[in-house]
């Protein structure tokens, strides 16, 4: 269990160093290249963006609790163990923290950013950023896989609505770590 945690954080740390290295190619800031300005509209932004992925995560998780209840259980199964051993906190800052950065500044920052720039434009660099991040959770049910996709449609949304990555990153590090404290601390019938 140790060693599949240290494999999370050295990989997060690895895609975080690398994302930002290839955004130097670019001749520009880090910060411009990856959007990681403030977001437009400072806290009300934040609240905003929270209250729209709470509304989303109620909506999707009604479908799946009420309609594909097993599925949720099957995607949730492999992370009960890690969540519920003596690493828990570490777990909870790479699954809350470091998967979070990692892909945001990756998929969203880097990957959205570029194909932005070219003919594709905003949403079709966003459907292939997703598409791909979507790829990533490959092993996760049917239902998982399209929860997947529209939150990262969502959050791309968020990087276009406020302009920054910054918000994206927070709502996927609250949505990654509300899951893992669900898992730790509410009795929810999955298998360990």
């Amino acid at each position: 269990m140790r060693e599949s945690v240290r494999f999370l954080l050295t990989f997060c740390a690895r895609v975080v160093l690398l994302t930002l290295a290839a955004s130097v190619l670019f001749r520009g800031r880090v910060r411009d290249v990856l959007a990681l300005g403030p977001a437009v509209g400072g806290w009300p932004t934040y609240a905003g963006a929270i209250l729209g992925l709470v509304g989303l995560q109620v909506v999707l998780a009604a479908v799946q609790h009420g309609l594909l209840r097993q599925d949720l259980l099957t995607d949730l199964r492999p992370f009960v163990n890690l969540v519920r051993g003596p690493d828990w906190l570490l777990t909870a800052a790479v699954v809350g923290v470091g998967a979070p950065l990692s892909e945001e500044l990756l998929f969203r920052g880097f990957l959205l950013s570029a194909l932005a720039r070219t003919a594709l434009g905003f949403w079709g660099a966003a459907l292939v950023a997703t598409l791909l991040w979507t790829a990533m959770h490959v092993g996760y049910s049917l239902t998982g896989i399209v929860e997947v996709f529209i939150i990262g449609v969502f959050f791309s949304w968020l990087l276009w609505r406020t302009g920054s990555l910054r918000v994206a990153i927070f709502c996927h590090a609250l949505y990654n770590l509300l899951i893992v404290l669900g898992l730790r601390f509410v009795d929810l019938p999955v298998p360990a």
